[in-house]
């Protein structure tokens, strides 16, 4: 006798007491376990897709929904978690992104800060480099200067003394003159000397004229 002669209310009350082995394990130790443990899910998708098959061919409506509730059970609690899982990463991902970006900003804004600091150094550098240039400037045109001064003061001097030593010599030759017992040379003498005053007077004149000038450097 095949199984399709078999009555189907017989199948349906083996198939229930086959079941009984499953219903005591599910009871005992898969309800102990926890609903997101893998092996739970595995379990309820086998046993579910067994229920819904034999209930579908038994045609006994109650197995077969109890079979797909499992299933859809397993699938609903599997779709969660991957879910749960997907938001953990996304959300480890963009706590991951938010560090990355504040060390960046952190790194960005400490090399600014340093680049204004090393600007600040550079500019201050400049400032004195250009502050030690202008000095050594000044004390380059103040020692010409000087130097022009002092070459026009020792030009008067010089004048002056020229002027003084030919003065002199014009008097020694008055007087060369003047010791000559001759009337004529007397006369010469005389205005030579007159001359020679004149220009004594003029070189005293230049003297003094060079230092109040040089007085007033």
């Amino acid at each position: 006798m095949s199984v399709l002669d078999i009555p189907r209310s017989i199948l349906r009350f083996q198939y229930r007491i086959v079941r009984i082995p499953l219903d005591l394990f599910e009871s005992n130790v898969v309800q102990t376990w926890s609903t997101e443990a893998p092996a739970r899910l595995a379990y309820e998708r086998a046993v579910g897709t067994l229920d819904h098959k034999v209930g579908k061919i038994l045609g006994d409506a109650d197995v077969q929904s109890r079979g797909q509730d499992k299933v859809d059970h397993a699938d609903h609690i599997g779709l969660a978690k991957k879910l749960d899982a997907q938001a953990d990463a996304a959300e480890t991902e963009a706590k991951t992104k938010l560090e990355t970006a504040r060390r960046t900003a952190e790194q960005e804004r400490d090399a600014a800060a340093k680049s204004a600091r090393e600007a600040a150094e550079n500019a201050r550098a400049e400032a004195e480099q250009r502050k030690a240039e202008a000095e050594e400037e000044a004390d380059r045109r103040a020692a010409a200067r000087k130097k022009q001064a002092d070459d026009a003061a020792a030009a008067r001097v010089k004048a002056a003394e020229d002027a003084e030593r030919k003065q002199k010599e014009q008097i020694d030759k008055v007087e060369k003159a003047a010791s000559a017992p001759v009337e004529s040379e007397l006369a010469d003498a005389a205005e030579r000397q007159e001359e020679a005053e004149d220009k004594k007077e003029e070189a005293a004149r230049i003297e003094k004229l060079f230092l109040a000038e040089k007085e007033s450097d």
